[in-house]
């Protein structure tokens, strides 16, 4: 069949190019009406992003055709919502018909908008593209069918909010038809493929049946529309050129096709888990190099539950499990290896200290990082949560970061300020919470080990399946990404993400005066001389023992200025934990006094260079 249309092709094209060899040149015109948005959400957000402090997360709780639908939740004021950047995909001064479906459950009618965000002349323009009234629990669609983008429109993106409520909401179906702000050669009619149709276009267009012609039919660049043009576009057709090799990794399998195995609840805990798909051409890669039968390693960094807590043995651990499914599937025998460097009872901020040691040393090219229940909110946390994230991105292998975002059996979880950091160097976030959610899963019988933290052995497997589904996802060919940068812009601050641990002896100048060294290495307060010594950077970071009470503080000075460190912290189990010493945004030579009492127990000192 497919030759047979090939060969009436082939007849049809000579034709015309013979009966149109004399036709005069014309000028080339606009025409189109490509689908050049169509979003479904079915296995990824669709590059959409959370607007303002809203958070976006697909997700198959909701659908208004097929299985998913995306879910926009956390909005403190109306114009937060669901954004996807179009600045590259629709052009200034050209109409477009653009369309969503929305449902809301708030109980009663919502005011649903949507609209366009973008830069002019006069300033940044909200212009309205559809305003309609949601039914509660009804899908509803918000459509405007000649949506006119203004004529210097720069920096343009397409966002979906409320007039007045602070409600949840879901969008699917998200289309835009139109003329596409690129169009490659050889597409005349702009549908954004070159095939038959487009010869059909272009030779009613030289037979003056139509008025318009998109510039793809330009074949030879030379400003005007011919028969050299159709005959140029015949032979692109009946004899196209071999397709470009993308300079991304060559992943093999048709992992396209790959049919999952889980059904039901299952499946939608495995659809539940990716919060954030992600940029994934730095796991594609890995992939590729493990394939291709290099050295891999995957490293693992988080408190107990990353370290095995509760499972019943390593092997049942969902470091091992996930790090075995790798290695049987993508490994060529033992060039994959794995390294468990979680640590009981640390959060981020110890993390951000340890990581040079427990990850880096051992080279990891990919690294998961899970600190959601041990971390707690505010800039000690956040910026130390950020700070490990770029540390980790910035690593000269430029290793594959991916967020694990676990939860507590109330559901409770840092991940809604965790997502932002994933959201702004667009990294990948596994959700446990999205997954028991998605998937209806028992905590007390299927996920959890007794208590209200830990995985069981049947979590851990679910947390190692999360896994190996992120995998499979990131290797369809729809969710493949060409090249990954990393951002300058920071969420809540990167400043520590250039610390490191240093030995007390390797610091310049260094006198323990009154502080005792302890049979592991530390320090305690043993008189009143405070510990002094000078450094060439920002500041430092303390490593030490915390808990509730009874641990003592040590005062740091510098430049004239004392911060007190407390080591009786709230949330805390009785192992490491950091803070911030003293840091100025300029690098410089900085001495140091640190005075402490009580049981204040040092174990490191991190310079922020």
């Amino acid at each position: 069949m497919r030759k047979h249309r090939t060969l009436k092709g082939a007849a049809f094209l000579t034709g015309f190019v013979s009966a149109l060899s004399c036709i005069s040149m014309l000028p080339a015109m606009q025409a189109s009406a490509a689908k050049i948005i169509g979003a479904d959400f079915e296995t990824t957000n669709d590059s959409f992003s959370g607007r303002g402090g809203a958070s976006v997360q697909w997700t198959s709780d909701e659908a208004n055709t097929t299985n998913c639908s995306l879910f926009v939740s956390e909005r403190g004021e109306t114009w937060h919502g669901a954004s996807r950047d179009v600045s590259d995909l629709m052009k200034p001064g050209q109409t477009y018909k653009v369309s969503c479906a929305v449902l809301q459950k708030s109980g009663e009618a919502v005011e649903m908008k949507m609209s366009m965000q973008c830069k002019t002349a006069a300033g940044t323009e909200y212009p309205e593209i559809a305003l309609a009234t949601a039914q509660d629990g009804e899908w509803t669609v918000l459509s405007n069918d000649a949506f006119k983008v203004p004529e210097d429109a720069s920096d343009m993106s397409i966002y979906v909010e409320t007039s007045s409520s602070l409600t949840d909401f879901y969008v699917d179906t998200f289309a835009v038809n139109g003329a596409p702000a690129k169009i490659k050669k050889g597409d005349a009619n702009g549908d954004l493929t070159v095939d038959v149709a487009d010869a059909v276009a272009l030779s009613k267009y030289l037979l003056s049946e139509e008025e318009e012609i998109e510039i793809g039919a330009d074949m030879n660049e030379d400003q005007v529309i011919n028969a050299v043009d159709l005959s140029l576009l015949k032979n692109f057709i009946l004899f196209p050129p071999e397709p470009e090799i993308p300079e991304g990794p060559a992943v093999s399998g048709d992992w396209d096709n790959y049919q999952e195995q889980a059904t039901g609840n299952a499946l939608k805990a495995l659809q539940g888990s990716i919060r954030r798909l992600g940029n994934t051409y730095r796991i594609r890669e890995k992939i590729a190099k493990a394939q291709a039968g290099e050295k891999v390693t995957i490293g693992y960094i988080g408190g107990s539950i990353t370290e095995g807590g509760s499972s019943t043995s390593p092997d049942k651990s969902f470091v091992n499990i996930s790090g075995n499914y790798f290695k049987n599937t993508f490994g060529t025998g033992n060039n994959v290896s794995f390294v468990n460097a979680g640590k009981a009872g640390t959060s981020s901020v110890v993390g951000n200290m340890r990581v040079d040691k427990d990850i880096f040393s051992k080279n990891c090219d990919i690294i998961f990082i899970e600190f959601a229940v041990n971390d707690q909110g505010g800039d000690r946390f956040q910026k130390s949560y950020e700070s490990l994230v770029k540390k980790c991105l910035m690593q000269e292998n430029a290793p594959a970061v991916v967020l694990i975002t676990l939860c507590q059996k109330s559901l409770s979880t840092n991940e809604d300020w965790m997502v932002k950091v994933g959201e702004n160097y667009d990294l990948p976030v596994i959700s446990g919470k999205g997954a028991i959610q998605g998937g209806s899963v028992n905590w007390d019988s299927q996920y959890g080990s007794g208590d209200t933290i830990h995985p069981g052995n049947g979590g851990h497997q679910m947390i190692a399946d999360w896994i190996g589904y992120y995998y499979r996802q990131a290797l369809r060919s729809e969710n493949a990404s060409d090249s990954y940068e990393i951002p300058s812009k920071e969420v809540f601050g990167a400043e520590y993400a250039n610390n490191h641990l240093v030995d007390f002896n390797q610091l310049d100048g260094f006198n323990a005066g009154g502080w005792k060294r302890n049979n592991d290495g530390s320090y305690s307060p043993n008189g009143g001389q405070p510990m002094t010594f000078k450094i060439n950077g920002k500041g430092i970071l303390l490593l030490f023992q915390s808990n509730s009470s009874g641990m003592g503080s040590v005062n740091v000075s510098a430049n004239g200025k004392t911060n007190k460190v407390d080591a009786n912290l709230q949330w805390t189990w009785g192992g490491q934990d950091g803070d911030v010493g003293y840091y100025q945004p300029e690098s410089g030579e900085i001495n140091f006094s640190l005075a402490g009492n009580g049981k204040f127990v040092l174990y490191g000192i991190a310079v922020i260079e």
